[in-house]
């Protein structure tokens, strides 16, 4: 960012800028001045709301709204403006509040409820207008300095839960029950793997490995990113995926495993998507896990990370081709002229793609599933 002042009030250094225009600025008042509000509203309707309203509308309407209690509840906490009216080296003794503390919380939960109560937490403007105008100020300012992502819920990663299947199992065609809590908790893998030597003629190139390691970190990145489901907005997962994973979009080979997760990193700051000073580093100890496999389950299961979390990146390329099929217009003279406005606003999806990706993910899945890896 250099020495560049602020595009907004023009009198500071700039230290951020916006994640939604890229505009440079100092300091929260100005990310929130009145040049900037359409933008900054906008950018908090679409991504708070958003993030919590992703937990499936009618099953967790009740979880979604917990979550949206939860976190106006830390926030009014944590108010700023509360630690700004203590007098500068005043004593300040919060236990002799917390009687005061906890009626305040319970009343505050109860009229929070109520004003959220029957609203839609897909419909962003809805619950907007029902905020106050401290929570909207509060929330501008997590979104300013990317708190907000602390307090959405842990996602459930299902390679990162602990198994053990026994070495020694009973000589029985059935899965034990260790085995099916393993295999149960994994995406299915794809019952279709091509033979390699029938993909290729020649010995594979060693940069296949590679080109693995960017796949398997974008589908990290793009399942943390929705909270793990991202079966239930299958288009829009995919278009993430795209989004972050050179290998899948441009066909691009990488020399190295480092370079093919910081490839996923640069990508997703470029579609301006949350990341931070530790992404990197956390999708390499991701796919440090898938490459390892499962502790204590034997070599049996030793590639089952490997071919499930593939697996599942070849089933969201194909249930988004299907659904691409289903939505798209009936008469062919109406595609160029008439948004199809059951489709999502997609960047990067499309048919062909599409197609070429399913083809690599079964190179892929048979390159693991041979003896090369």
């Amino acid at each position: 960012m250099g020495d560049e002042a602020c595009k907004i009030c023009g009198s500071k250094q700039a230290k951020y800028n916006c994640p939604r225009c890229n505009i440079l600025y100092c300091t929260v008042a100005c990310y929130k001045s009145q040049q900037h509000l359409e933008c900054s509203e906008g950018f908090y309707r679409e991504n708070v709301v958003q993030e919590l309203a992703l937990r499936k509308a009618d099953a967790d309407a009740a979880n979604s709204t917990k979550s949206m209690l939860d976190i106006l509840q830390r926030m009014e906490r944590t108010d700023p403006a509360i630690e700004e009216a203590s007098p500068e080296g005043s004593a300040y003794d919060p236990e002799g509040e917390e009687d005061e503390l906890d009626s305040d919380d319970d009343a505050q939960e109860d009229e929070l409820a109520i004003r959220l109560e029957g609203i839609d937490l897909n419909n962003a403007a809805s619950v907007w207008e029902r905020l106050t105008d401290t929570e909207k100020e509060e929330f501008q300012h997590l979104l300013a300095n990317g708190d907000i992502a602390k307090m959405l819920p842990e996602p459930s990663i299902w390679w990162t839960g602990e198994y053990k299947v026994d070495l020694i199992q009973p000589a029985v065609d059935l899965r034990s029950e260790q085995e099916e809590r393993l295999v149960q908790a994994c995406p299915k893998v794809w019952h279709k793997i091509p033979i390699l030597s029938d993909l290729l003629s020649k010995e594979p190139s060693p940069t296949v490995r590679h080109n693995i390691a960017n796949v398997l970190a974008a589908y990290s990145f793009v399942y943390r990113y929705f909270l793990g489901d991202v079966h239930e907005n299958v288009l829009e997962a995919t278009d993430c995926l795209l989004a972050v994973c050179l290998n899948l979009r441009k066909g691009t080979v990488f020399d190295s495993e480092p370079m093919a997760v910081v490839s996923v990193t640069n990508e997703a700051r470029n579609e301006q998507l949350p990341t931070d000073s530790n992404t990197t580093e956390a999708l390499k100890a991701d796919l440090r896990i898938f490459f390892s496999g499962p502790k204590e389950c034997g070599k049996k299961y030793s590639k089952l990370f490997l071919l499930a979390a593939l697996s599942d990146v070849r089933y969201l390329l194909s249930k988004a081709s299907r659904d691409m099929k289903q939505k798209a217009p009936k008469d062919a003279k109406s595609t160029h002229n008439e948004p199809n406005n059951d489709l999502p606003d997609l960047k990067h999806v499309d048919g062909s793609l599409l197609r070429g990706g399913l083809k690599k993910m079964d190179f892929l899945l048979a390159y693991v599933n041979s003896q090369h890896l």
